[in-house]
């Protein structure tokens, strides 16, 4: 049985990569019949889309939170494919499709040899913006990812997202990691997913509603005293993204406890009010609730 799924998953990768080689305005005829599927004949986690809207935006018409809804389905269907395409999509591509703004900041750590923590959400294409930084920075970037099962997968994920140089870390092993690094690196963290234990996460109010924060990066960032920056991530066309990056914390152990995940948390909040279709809505961010 085992064998029999390997062939399967072998099979699998090799149409994604097929599938990969085709010119992005292809996929995205692709991505307007997954649109049909995803929002039209399935309702693909319809419910789990249309409360979080509701409940971030409760000021906003019923009329206003349906085209975020649907813009939203539609940015998911890019993603899909834009994801497949990011298995074989080439250098020149994707420097055309990306910008990256204030580099000045990150330039100036490469020069002071410093180290930094720059956190992001799940907005607009992340993974190629994490991917695509080695093309535009000098710095030495660092990415933490969460191993998959299907090792096979696992394994093209990560020559995906390592092709330009950038060193991926296994979640578990970050702090470790850190501590032994004898050369400046930028760490990057994705923060918004929903922690799985509410006691040891930080509460605040994120988009109306009462939210646990994940506290991995306040406490790297306390632990090693590292600056912090945060990255919006903006799409004003199809395909094509902009990363504009500041400066949130200096001196991490000058801060009081929380304010950091204050910080990035609110960071993110403004990034997808600017772009509010622009995010994971159908991630299920509000499932644990604080004890009353």
């Amino acid at each position: 049985m085992k064998i029999i799924q390997n062939i399967l998953n072998r099979i699998a990768i090799q149409f994604l990569l097929l599938i990969s080689r085709l010119p992005l305005f292809i996929l995205y005829l692709l991505s307007d019949f997954l649109y049909i599927v995803f929002y039209r004949l399935i309702k693909y986690r319809i419910k789990v889309v249309r409360e979080n809207i509701k409940n971030s935006f409760p000021d906003k018409p019923e009329i206003e939170r349906i085209q975020i809804e649907k813009k939203y389905y539609k940015y998911l269907c890019d993603l899909i494919v834009e994801s497949i395409k990011g298995f074989t999509i080439s250098e020149k591509e994707l420097k055309k499709r990306m910008t990256f703004n204030n580099l000045d900041l990150i330039d100036q750590l490469k020069r002071d040899q410093k180290s930094a923590i720059i956190i992001m959400g799940h907005c607009g294409n992340w993974e190629w913006v994490c991917r695509s930084g080695p093309l535009f920075m000098h710095n030495r970037l660092v990415g933490v990812y969460k191993p998959l099962t299907n090792k096979l997968f696992d394994k093209l994920m990560n020559k995906t997202r390592t092709a330009y140089g950038v060193e991926q870390i296994p979640m578990a092993q970050i702090a470790r990691y850190v501590m032994v690094q004898k050369t400046p690196f930028l760490l990057i963290l994705i923060a918004d997913q929903s922690p799985s234990d509410k006691e040891s996460s930080y509460w605040l109010e994120f988009l109306n509603q009462e939210t646990a924060v994940l506290p991995g990066a306040e406490k790297l960032a306390l632990k090693f005293n590292l600056p912090v920056y945060f990255t919006h991530v903006n799409s004003n066309k199809r395909g094509y993204y902009t990363c504009d990056t500041k400066l949130l914390v200096e001196e991490s152990n000058r801060t009081s406890d929380g304010l950091i995940s204050k910080l990035h948390s609110k960071e993110l909040e403004e990034n997808i009010i600017k772009n509010p279709h622009n995010w994971l809505w159908s991630h299920r961010r509000w499932k644990l609730k604080r004890n009353k």
